[in-house]
Order: C-alpha cells, then structure tokens, then sequence
C-alpha cells in the first residue's frame, strides 16, 4: 500500500491506513518505537510499562461495577 510522507511541524509523519492499524491493534496516542533494521523503517507498538497507577487511571465512575454476590460461604472464609 503507498501513502505519502506529509510535513507535521519541523517533523515528517506517515499516516498508516486503517486496516493496517486494526490488524496491529494501534490507536491513537499509542507509543510506538521507529527503528531501521536490515535498511528497512520499522515501526512497532511500544512496549509499555503496566504499574498499577496506569491500571487504575482508566477506573472511572462510568466504568466501576459493584460487587457481585456469587455464592454463600463454603469454607473457612470470613466475610
């Protein structure tokens, strides 16, 4: 697939077709590493740090379930 390299600011950018990124799983403001390996650019998905401040930064209030009742006690548990 051809696209075109475009001016952003003082950098180039390329924008990548969506098929492309639905297949990668990329969305916007994803990290991304851009190497050059074998003379070829690649671009690849960051890996990013998982702590648990980034986990909890995506519970909100919209999002935050109750508890769920399950079952009665069926051990030594202590409710």
């Amino acid at each position: 697939m051809k696209t075109k390299i475009q001016k952003w600011g003082n950098s180039l950018g390329v924008r990548l077709p969506k098929s492309i990124a639905e297949q990668k799983s990329l969305r916007e403001g994803l990290g991304v590493s851009v190497v050059i390996k074998d003379g070829q650019i690649v671009i690849e998905p960051a890996q990013e740090d998982v702590t648990l401040e980034s986990l909890l930064a995506d519970v909100l209030i919209d999002n935050l379930h109750n508890e769920t009742e399950w079952s009665d006690a069926r051990g030594n548990e202590i409710w």
